[in-house]
């Protein structure tokens, strides 16, 4: 990858794209599908990443494979395509080996010779008799192809060129040869359903790109009913296959990056960017269930699978060998008749011309018929490489007209009433459904439930739609027409994934819920007063379920906060996301043995994890961690601290997210809650500039006064206390913890749940007051 960048303007480029657009609230751009591939153009940067972070992202992820068990990942379902994909594949391999046999024999002058294997080729294998693209795609790539040395290969493949750049081209055209050669074998029985392409363009940013850095070789799928590659007179494709003319590349069509190195010795630094590169290709794409990713350095070839917990190399595939370029045509004619499924594309969701939507299918029913949502709202994206790959749409049953050109005060998404939260998720989870005991579907029917009553909550929590199947998804064979669940294990098949359990990796499950109630992210609280009234609602509502339904959410964070406003205006919060929730009485007496939420708003006892299982302290922990961060850093663009005032110094919350262990982080904290000369420093450095912030900054002292100082015994402060102990074993002088607060308070649970309650829902009414005076009680 070239070093160099360039700045984006973000104007409308020639090719129709258009400007860009904030994240998490995305209306649909028509012009920008690919076969299963829907594409919301995103709004605005990114938040930015530290360039370690960057390259370190993929550690610990990145595991190995065969090269062969790779290409079965993408294995047809058909037998016949199956079949036809294997003959395919020998087909095109004899024809590359009799090419270099033809070069090996003669450098200097086996252009005849190689023209004449290739009509020999054609004539066996297509209708086509005459095809010079194809022998021209192959004077491109003869660089990637060297001679064999005779005798004992060199530890180190050959030097090819003289610089990464000098392997953009035939790189391409290795890629557009193997193509081509697919598209021409006419006389299979079993058709490939698209080919992977290279763009044109190499060494080039992407189109409609939120970043400056330049990819190598960008790919993408298209239909072989779309032999021409000339556009269509419509000017964008069907929704499943791309048909533009393959120039330069955008993040919304491309299938898989090839990040190219000149010397083996830089694999590691290749990884590191196309792990980079790939996370946008999830931003982008919002059907997109896992990816795919290639590199080569020098000779060799690595292609990975990414899934959401991990990625899969495959080992070697050498160029400068025959094995080597045949498990590499393997794998673009498996890409080629596989289904679309097994490219990582989710066959649910598609797009609607007529009516400029996103169109997402849920599983049909037993008591209900199959049906059809639609959105022009993407609420929330899948923005990291590794974690859950949580989306969230605003759909509506109703198919909305096209949207109103004349209409300029409101954007297409603002044209449909949406009354549907869809949510999409990966969750670790057992691969037994029944012992699923963290299945939010479960968790969200058992509150329905039993708070239907409760009015004091209505409207706090979200509820499942009866219409549609909430849960893990299933996907059709494309034989059989059998269901079965879309997991780590199924993505990869019962081969690769006997090699990934050897690594202790987690299954993963692909859930898919329906909501009812919509509310917006917290971002849209309008002032400090709106953000308290929303954290009491959260609370009360959290404390409800804990009563009533006996389920622990462990993972309070901002971003699990909504805001629902009224039609008079006034606002009322609600607590979503319970992926991570449990049932307290099944884990009764068991200590936690894994970390949830999110790393600054963990609790200490979540962050040791060696403590006792977590309570409703921890979450209320959370909360008083959530309203100093909002209260220091802001939760909007407009409250942010660039807006009304930078900070002259690194503030004392850094060190809830930055340090070498969970364990550091968790002593940080310790010390600012035990200290009130600290937990005053951190005060200190909230922004003076928000309206109402002497609200915010009496609440936060007194949740940490009923949480920390309740007591006035060994329940009391943040601290641990030890002593030195002599070591039987070692005789040698240890120091022992005797006692922890947090551990002595957790089982008061109960008992200071109601009082955090109590002072937070008393600030929540002077908040109201300040907004409304009428709002104060009698």
């Amino acid at each position: 990858m070239s070093s160099n960048s360039r700045s984006k303007s973000g104007k409308p480029s020639s090719s129709g794209h258009t400007q860009k657009e904030k994240p998490l609230r995305m209306p649909v751009n028509p012009k920008r599908t690919m076969e299963a591939s829907v594409f919301v153009s995103p709004k605005g940067k990114r938040p930015k990443q530290d360039d370690k972070d960057r390259e370190n992202e993929g550690a610990g992820h990145l595991v190995s494979l065969p090269a062969k068990d790779a290409t079965y990942v993408a294995l047809a379902s058909s037998p016949t395509a199956q079949g036809e994909a294997m003959q395919a594949t020998n087909s095109i391999s004899k024809l590359v080996e009799a090419l270099v046999r033809c070069r090996d024999s003669e450098p200097d002058g086996y252009t005849e010779k190689a023209k004449q294997a290739i009509q020999k080729w054609l004539k066996r294998n297509t209708i086509f008799t005459d095809q010079p693209r194809l022998f021209g795609l192959f004077q491109q790539l003869q660089l990637l192809i060297p001679i064999e040395e005779k005798g004992e290969r060199k530890d180190s493949p050959q030097v090819l060129v003289a610089g990464e750049r000098e392997m953009y081209e035939p790189a391409k055209a290795l890629i557009g040869f193997i193509s081509e050669c697919i598209r021409l074998q006419t006389k299979l029985k079993a058709q490939p359903q698209r080919l992977i392409e290279p763009f044109e363009k190499v060494d080039n940013t992407p189109v409609d790109s939120e970043y400056s850095w330049r990819i190598d070789i960008a790919m993408r799928c298209r239909s072989m009913s779309d032999t021409s590659l000339s556009p269509p007179t419509s000017g964008h494709s069907a929704v499943k296959e791309p048909k533009q003319r393959l120039s330069r590349p955008n993040v919304a069509n491309t299938f898989a990056y090839i990040e190219l190195k000149r010397h083996v010795k830089d694999t590691n630094e290749a990884y590191a960017q196309l792990f980079r590169y790939t996370k946008e290709i999830y931003a982008t794409q919002h059907n997109r269930r896992f990816a795919w990713g290639m590199i080569m350095c020098n000779t060799i070839v690595n292609a990975c699978v990414f899934e959401p917990n991990y990625a899969a190399a495959s080992e070697n595939m050498d160029l400068a060998t025959a094995a080597g370029r045949k498990d590499l045509i393997r794998l673009f004619v498996n890409w080629s008749f596989c289904d679309s499924c097994k490219l990582g594309y989710d066959p649910a969701i598609s797009y609607d011309d007529s009516s400029q939507c996103l169109v997402i299918q849920p599983e049909p029913t037993a008591g209900n018929p199959a049906m059809a949502l639609y959105s022009r709202e993407v609420l929330v994206c899948a923005e990291q490489m590794f974690g859950r790959h949580t989306r969230c749409f605003a759909v509506s049953a109703n198919k909305p007209p096209p949207p109103d050109p004349g209409d300029k005060q409101r954007k297409p998404h603002q044209q449909m009433k949406c009354d549907t939260i869809v949510k999409d998720s990966w969750v670790e989870a057992p691969e037994d459904p029944a012992e699923d005991t963290r299945d939010e579907a479960r968790h969200l029917s058992v509150i329905t439930e039993r708070l239907q009553n409760v009015n004091s909550v209505g409207g706090m929590y979200p509820r499942l739609r009866d219409d549609c199947k909430s849960g893990r998804v299933h996907l059709a064979d494309p034989v059989t027409g059998n269901l079965y669940e879309d997991t780590s294990n199924t993505v990869l098949g019962d081969a690769v994934w006997s090699q990934l359990g050897k690594t202790s990796t987690a299954l993963h499950v692909f859930k898919r819920i329906y909501m009812n109630d919509i509310g917006t992210p917290i971002k849209y609280a309008r002032n400090v007063q709106e953000l308290i009234i929303v954290a009491a609602d959260v609370m009360r509502c959290h404390w409800q379920i804990v009563k009533e339904c006996s389920i622990l959410h462990r993972d309070v964070s901002l971003s699990n906060m909504l805001v629902c406003r009224d039609d008079d205006g006034s606002v009322h919060g609600m607590l979503i996301d319970f992926d991570h929730a449990v049932d307290i009485d099944a884990t009764e007496g068991s200590r936690h043995a894994e970390r949830t939420g999110t790393l600054q708003f963990m609790s200490v006892n979540n962050l040791a994890r060696s403590h006792p299982r977590q309570t409703a302290l921890d979450d209320w922990e959370s909360m008083l961690y959530i309203l100093c961060w909002a209260g220091t850093y802001g939760w909007s663009s407009q409250t942010r601290r660039d807006n009304t005032g930078r900070l002259g110094q690194p503030t004392l919350l850094k060190s809830w997210y930055t340090g070498l262990s969970h364990e550091e982080l968790a002593e940080a904290k310790r010390n600012i809650l035990h200290s009130e000369d600290l937990f005053n420093q951190v005060i200190m450095q909230f922004n003076y500039g928000l309206q109402g912030i002497m609200v915010l900054i009496k609440l936060v002292m007194q949740l940490r006064k009923v949480l920390i100082e309740t007591y006035d015994d060994d329940r009391r402060g943040a601290m641990e206390v030890g002593e030195f102990q002599l070591n039987p074993d070692t005789n040698k002088p240890e120091y022992v913890i005797i006692s922890d607060p947090f551990e002595k308070r957790s089982a008061m649970w109960e008992e200071l749940s109601p009082l955090l309650l109590q002072t937070l829902e008393e600030y929540a009414q002077q908040a109201k007051a300040q907004l409304d005076p009428t709002s104060l009680p009698i």
